[in-house]
């Protein structure tokens, strides 16, 4: 007898991957699943942010004679979905506006940076899937979830290639990690289309000197200012206050380089005024190019910020 499965998008800032291939599967066996599906046999909610976990709390309340998961990095860095999912297409067809393929190719990173989920929840760093496996040829463009693809160059060429074969407009939402980077991998990012840019990473003033390094090869391999400009963005990691000061040099820093920055905070503290302010003029590319942050307050409404 068909069941009825209710998929919980709690938070996803872009399609839940997960509960995609939870559709897949359950469509596949002829059951009737969905986001609005009522009185349910199976319950599937996904959290990706912690500070979200609650609002699932009601759940057995709501559904007292359903079969209750709870998942996503925001409720527990250890669940996975059930055996024979995993390498499932997605069902695009569940985000009806969406119009981009969504996957991983590779899980897991090499790096364990203490701040990062990565190592915990994925694992080893490893090869998953081509995004043949995942690609949905009615779109023109598509995201990579991976972690950190430059740990096995190979893998990425071919997977660039292929994108660059199908002239897809690509995006690695975790961006690209820039100590691996070579002039190969840099010619090969000139040679692709980005949707959303190429993003990288400044997380600690002490790679200063190979941050510089690196961007000088993405020159050498023909980023112009103007491109690298329009194009290239770092993450810039402030963990709390006391690295207010190493926030603004690398910012200023980069903009030097021509670079974008875009500062990431620590969700589990508290920003101090400094650090919103911080926040504010990087992450506002009308602030970050026409004022250095010292004149942000005075350019207020020069630059129409209220």
């Amino acid at each position: 007898m068909p069941q009825k499965v209710l998929l919980i998008d709690v938070d996803s800032r872009i399609p839940n991957l997960a509960l995609m291939k939870l559709s897949t599967y359950y469509k596949m066996k002829g059951d009737e699943v969905g986001f609005n599906v009522q009185d349910p046999d199976i319950v599937y909610a996904s959290v990706i942010f912690e500070a979200n976990k609650h609002k699932v709390d009601g759940l057995r309340f709501y559904y007292p004679s359903a079969e209750i998961h709870i998942g996503g990095s925001g409720y527990s860095l250890s669940s996975k979905l059930p055996d024979g999912v995993e390498k499932l297409k997605p069902d695009y067809s569940l985000y009806p506006d969406n119009d981009f393929s969504i996957g991983f190719s590779t899980r897991g990173c090499i790096r364990k940076c203490s701040f990062c989920i990565v190592p915990q929840k994925e694992g080893a760093f490893q090869r998953v899937q081509h995004p043949k496996e995942w690609y949905n040829p009615e779109f023109k463009k598509i995201i990579f979830l991976d972690n950190n693809i430059l740990a096995d160059k190979k893998w990425f060429l071919e997977v660039a290639n292929w994108c660059i074969e199908k002239k897809l407009s690509v995006w690695f939402s975790s961006g690209f990690d820039i100590r691996l980077l070579d002039y190969e991998i840099a010619s090969k990012l000139l040679e692709m289309k980005f949707f959303k840019g190429i993003f990288f990473a400044w997380d600690h003033i002490e790679d200063e000197a190979v941050i510089k390094e690196k961007i000088g090869i993405l020159k050498e391999a023909g980023f112009s200012d103007s491109r690298l400009k329009g194009c290239v963005q770092f993450y810039v990691y402030v963990d709390n206050d006391s690295e207010y000061d190493s926030g603004v040099y690398r910012c200023r820093e980069l903009k030097k380089l021509h670079c974008n920055a875009f500062v990431m905070f620590n969700i589990r503290n508290k920003p101090t005024s400094r650090i919103n302010k911080l926040r504010r003029w990087a992450n506002r590319k009308a602030l970050f190019w026409s004022i250095d942050i010292s004149g942000y307050d005075r350019s207020k409404k020069k630059v129409g910020v209220v």
